[in-house]
């Protein structure tokens, strides 16, 4: 694949989460953090949760929940998506699930009452973070299974997770490093 802008990043590590620290820069200057923790395990293999979002600074958290409309957000896309080779990396033998925290039943709930883009029978803004992930490993899949292997999930047809078809709908994606 071709090489996309990315913004630099600032890798720290505890004992339990990695996260990826590094500024937006746009209509404003933003802190952005992205952030793998375990959530679970499947075998011996840990599974990392890929969290993304702007940082705050006073409570070292992250607000995953805000849309910035920053004017870059294909750079701040390709930055997240850089760090996934370099977690596994050093985490080969983990594995990686992507959800969006706008999937969530509750989302819609707390969306409504103040919705912007009038949303009647279907809110427009549900599960828009993990069809961005989708868009991207369908429109790159034959090149992504070079190096990686994908499973998926959607929730109201099975709790288990499926091997990955290009163009099918899933609320989680899992993500192997091929060895």
């Amino acid at each position: 694949m071709k090489t996309l802008p990315i913004y630099d990043t600032e890798q720290t590590q505890d004992e339990i989460k990695i996260q990826y620290l590094f500024a937006s820069v746009g209509q404003k200057t933003i802190i952005k953090v992205i952030e793998y923790s375990p959530v679970t395990t499947i075998g011996t293999r840990t599974v990392y949760n890929l969290g993304f979002g702007d940082y705050d600074e006073t409570n070292s958290a992250i607000i995953d929940d805000s849309n910035s409309n920053n004017g870059d957000i294909y750079i701040v896309f390709n930055t997240v998506l850089s760090t996934v080779p370099i977690f596994f990396e050093t985490n080969p033998d983990a594995v990686i699930i992507v959800s969006g925290s706008d999937s969530h039943d509750d989302f819609i709930n707390n969306c409504l009452p103040n919705c912007r883009k009038k949303c009647i029978e279907k809110c427009k803004n549900h599960q828009r973070r993990i069809k961005t992930y989708r868009y991207y490993v369908d429109k790159n899949f034959d090149e992504l299974c070079k190096d990686f292997i994908f499973f998926g999930r959607n929730k109201n047809k099975q709790s288990s997770f499926v091997q990955y078809i290009p163009n099918q709908d899933y609320d989680d994606i899992l993500v192997y490093k091929k060895k």
